[in-house]
């Protein structure tokens, strides 16, 4: 007679085999929801900030100290080579196989701590509103997100030293890299392996060597951070809000499903705080989301709060830095799912698979502001403006305005440097571009040369130029030749001027 025994290894082949297939289908329906929204979108998520990324890729190989600039994200800008030269939907293919990439090592971490059902991680991350969002972009935070999760499987496989090295490069994705290192080094001193925490300064040590090498400026790190600059030059009001902004904007964010597991598994968390008070045993993935998730999410959380409600460090009050972080929030809500799971209840663990699925897909496209798949309307518009703008570029064309020696054209777009594919960091002599905000509006120190071409907007020239209407008017040299007003807001129009 067979012992009972011998049929667990089959049972736990088979189950494992079950999950891959749930795991394979589901990253199947995020590929399907993805692609259906790049088909439908009208233009990148993250407007121009996404044409600047691109921009940096873009010229990079003929500017290499592009690849070490700390706006356009040395990291994320490495990993844009190879597919800048397909334009800016070669971008739109890195962020959407970094965001698939996420989902599927997301569920092999999930896997590897044990949790059950491990798949449902892909919807619990990928359906996320804000995920869906910005999927189709050409910006930094889904490549960031690929790094975190990255750094969590490593962690999850017991390869500290792996997943210290790499966290090391996380300020050099996004700056708030910085502050999850922080989360990190207190995960390894947990752990009693805080002999590893000189390996999370590598990015650091070697991106300020070589920062300084190129700029000559051994504080380059500092100096050249864009909020460290913002802070210091004050060019422009970054507004500021209720210090709860994010929180009160949780179905945009997360969803209400992720929105309230997350908030199950911290009072799960305390619970096993108090257990351990009680020297009862730890348990490895209730120790993952106590010394791990939660210190990362909850110190990105707070920082972004502070920095909006303080009004400091550019942050405009964005929603889309929490996709960072949103593979932690698909964690926590699956810690919780879990949880529940555990009890064996044959009824609930199978209508929770079916309402995961369910909830995320009916919360997604609302949170995201779009159209579900089968409605009217385009899910990602263009930027509204943008018939005035071509308005203004057909009257340069005709009038040959760019045509006259010397002509250069002075925008705060880079939408136009990629379709009139304008290099803005040539040197000043071989320039036929130029943002606006270089014009210096001091009396007699404008260096434009004469015949440039102004083609300024009420949005982007007046916010981070900054250039508003009444500065650009009460500069001499500089005379008027057309305006395109926009029929539905002035925030729209655009004017066209020639230096004299």
């Amino acid at each position: 007679m067979a012992s009972p025994f011998y049929f667990a290894p089959m049972q736990a082949t088979a189950i494992i085999r079950r999950n891959a297939w749930a795991a394979w289908a589901s990253l199947g329906l995020l590929l399907l929801v993805y692609a259906l929204l790049w088909f439908q979108a009208e233009g990148p998520a993250g407007g121009q900030d996404s044409w600047n990324h691109f921009l940096y890729a873009r010229w990079a190989p003929f500017h290499p100290e592009l690849l070490l600039d700390q706006w356009g994200k040395p990291v994320f800008t490495l990993l844009a080579l190879p597919f800048a030269p397909f334009g800016i939907k070669g971008l739109y293919a890195l962020n959407l196989l970094a965001t698939l990439a996420t989902a599927w090592l997301g569920y092999l971490t999930c896997r590897r701590l044990g949790l059950r059902n491990p798949w449902m991680f892909i919807p619990l991350f990928g359906l996320q509103p804000l995920v869906l969002a910005n999927v189709h972009s050409a910006l930094t935070e889904p490549t960031n997100a690929l790094i975190l999760v990255a750094i969590v499987y490593l962690l999850a496989s017991k390869r500290l030293m792996s997943a210290a090295i790499v966290g090391s490069f996380l300020p050099y994705v996004r700056t708030e890299g910085f502050l999850l290192l922080g989360a990190l080094a207190l995960f390894l001193w947990v752990r009693s392996r805080y002999k590893l925490w000189p390996h999370l300064t590598i990015g650091s040590v070697l991106f300020a060597f070589l920062g300084a090498v190129v700029s000559g400026d051994w504080a380059w790190i500092v100096r050249q951070n864009p909020y460290v600059k913002q802070e210091v030059e004050k060019r422009f009001d970054p507004g500021h809000g209720n210090f709860w902004h994010y929180a009160d904007a949780q179905r945009e964010i997360w969803g209400p499903l992720v929105f309230g597991l997350m908030l199950v598994s911290l009072v799960l968390v305390l619970i096993y705080v108090f257990s351990r008070i009680k020297k009862k045993t730890p348990r490895e993935l209730s120790q993952m989301a106590l010394w791990l998730w939660w210190p990362m999410f909850g110190v990105f959380f707070l920082a972004h709060s502070w920095v909006w409600y303080s009004g400091t460090y550019g942050s405009h009050g964005l929603l889309r830095p929490f996709v960072v972080i949103a593979p932690l929030a698909a964690f926590l809500a699956h810690y919780s799912l879990h949880r529940l799971m555990i009890l064996d209840i044959a009824i609930l663990n199978r209508s929770a698979k079916i309402g995961v699925l369910l909830a995320m897909a009916a919360a997604a496209y609302p949170g995201a502001g779009f159209p579900y798949p089968w409605q009217p309307g385009t899910p990602i518009g263009g930027y509204e403006g943008s018939a005035q703008i071509d308005l203004a570029l057909t009257f340069i064309e005709k009038e040959h305005l760019l045509e006259q020696p010397g002509a250069v054209l002075v925008h705060q777009l880079p939408e136009l440097n990629v379709r009139l594919d304008l290099d803005p960091w040539a040197s000043p002599e071989h320039a036929k571009t130029f943002y606006m905000w270089s014009i210096d509006k001091r009396p007699g120190q404008d260096w434009m040369p004469e015949g440039a071409v102004l083609l300024w907007d009420n949005f982007h020239a007046r916010r981070d130029a900054p250039m508003p209407l009444s500065d650009l008017q009460a500069l001499p040299q500089y005379r008027e030749v057309a305006q395109f007003l926009s029929p539905s807001d002035s925030l729209y129009d655009v004017r066209v001027w020639v230096k004299d």
